[in-house]
């Protein structure tokens, strides 16, 4: 009898051991081997401490331009009299949103006008989620707006990318609007 108990707890450890662990994928962004060869597995990021937001409003902008409560100097680079428009990313997403794509359109003209300059675009994020998964989230956005831009035809040598997670919001109230602000990729010029 001894056997059989034995026997029947290590059955349902292993039963539980696989039911836990079989729909379980993983996708690493720090480059290793399962992702290289192109075997890469896709999880959802599931952040340990977003809150539940309200559904947000749209945010509907002219081509270029940034929030009107915004100071101009703060969330766009300038060189030369040129302007590069940040562009803005819904709760918890990273695909590039319509109301950014004639921005990120009007930012690739100046790249393809000005082959010699570098930029780095740096992806942000609100408050909300850990920040392991806001630094994840910022470079996915980062990535995001350079893929966009390299569709357009922008070189891939002019771009180069990096994540503050939520290390350097813009607006630091915890209200949506604030929180909107800093959900973005911010362009730099080098």
């Amino acid at each position: 009898m001894n056997r059989r108990v034995i026997s029947l707890c290590l059955s349902v450890s292993l039963i539980l051991l696989f039911a836990g662990c079989s729909g379980k994928k993983i996708a690493s962004s720090s480059g290793d081997q399962s992702s290289q060869s192109g075997h890469a597995k896709t999880e959802a990021i599931q952040p340990e401490a977003i809150k539940t937001v309200p559904t947000e409003r749209s945010f509907d902008r002219p081509s270029g331009n940034v929030p009107t409560d915004l100071p101009p100097s703060k969330p766009a680079s300038s060189l030369a009299g040129t302007v590069l428009g940040d562009v803005f990313f819904d709760f918890d997403r990273f695909q590039i949103r319509k109301d950014a794509m004639p921005v990120l359109e009007a930012n690739g003209s100046w790249f393809r006008a000005n082959g010699n300059m570098t930029v780095l675009i740096e992806g942000h994020c609100d408050e909300r989620g850990t920040g392991a998964y806001n630094l994840v989230l910022g470079e996915k956005r980062a990535r995001a707006a350079k893929k966009y831009l390299q569709d357009l035809g922008v070189s891939a040598s002019q771009l180069q990318t990096t994540s503050y997670g939520e290390t350097r919001p813009f607006c630091t109230q915890q209200n949506e609007d604030c929180y909107q602000q800093n959900r973005r990729a911010h362009f730099v010029t080098q």
